[in-house]
């Protein structure tokens, strides 16, 4: 394999350079100097490589990265202070479990499971999700529930499309939310809402267009609707995964080529501030 072969893979992926070093266990530096050919590529880094982007290129497999694998990996440590019995199933339950000796291997066995990457990866998915909704004084939502929408989040905005009840969890407890433990299972109960419409970060692209729902034109039609679209992504200023997205609502093609302007008028204007 040589480093354009290696850049060529890893952009169809659609990973960035920091997210293939935290999958090989190496840093974005390295990865640099595989992809110039400053370092050469040995047949046990390139089955690595293989391996990890065939993964990417047919799957919706996500990699934390940078701030938010830093983020996920405190969670876990937190999280266990706080709830030493807990592991990526949620908390201690054999009632599946044939005898109590394989109970107790299965949750130890689920407890070093939350230390891998795509535990850690879930974790982010929870966390970003949690960031996106509304946090309650008083539990609400049932965390296998919970997981279901931070998978749903996960699938729309470009995270992860699996999150483990025990993600959602460590997550909650990290972000301080509310947290009642169901007894004889391996849920609990979280203060969240989890169905209000997401607001938009400050700055980004969708802020930027809901902005727009006064103008009378192509673009002002356009952000109405998605100010009313709670599912639409709120936290991405990629075009193909927003475009992606319309198709999939069976948008007309006018409103795709309206998004395609709305990205071009918003990143100019970026350009003039910055």
């Amino acid at each position: 394999m040589t480093g354009d072969e290696l850049r060529a893979l890893r952009s169809r992926a659609g990973w960035t350079q920091s997210q293939l070093a935290t999958e090989l266990k190496v840093s974005p530096q390295y990865v640099g100097m595989l992809e110039r050919g400053e370092k050469d590529i040995l047949p046990h880094m390139a089955e690595a490589i293989q391996k990890a982007l065939g993964d990417a290129l047919y799957s919706d497999r996500y990699v934390p990265d940078g701030k938010r694998y830093r983020e996920a990996k405190a969670a876990v440590v937190t999280a266990l202070k706080i709830a030493p019995e807990l592991s990526l199933n949620g908390y201690p339950y054999y009632g599946f479990a044939e005898s109590e000796f394989d109970g107790m291997r299965y949750m130890h066995e689920s407890r070093a499971a939350l230390f891998t990457n795509d535990s850690l990866a879930q974790i982010a998915t929870a966390l970003a999700w949690i960031d996106a909704i509304k946090v309650l004084s008083m539990p609400k939502i049932g965390s296998y529930g919970a997981k279901h929408r931070a998978e749903r989040w996960g699938r729309e905005n470009g995270f992860s499309t699996y999150v483990a009840n025990g993600a959602v969890l460590v997550a909650a407890i990290y972000r301080k939310v509310p947290t009642k433990r169901v007894e004889d299972t391996p849920n609990a109960l979280l203060g969240l809402d989890p169905d209000p419409v997401p607001e938009a970060k400050p700055g980004s692209f969708v802020a930027w267009l809901l902005a727009q729902t006064h103008t009378e034109s192509p673009l002002g039609d356009l952000a109405r609707e998605v100010k009313e679209d709670r599912f639409f992504p709120r936290i991405t200023s990629s075009g193909p995964k927003l475009r992606s997205y319309l198709r999939s609502v069976r948008a007309c093609p006018e409103a795709i080529e309206t998004l395609d302007e709305a990205l071009a008028m918003w990143r100019a204007e970026r350009q003039v501030r910055h």
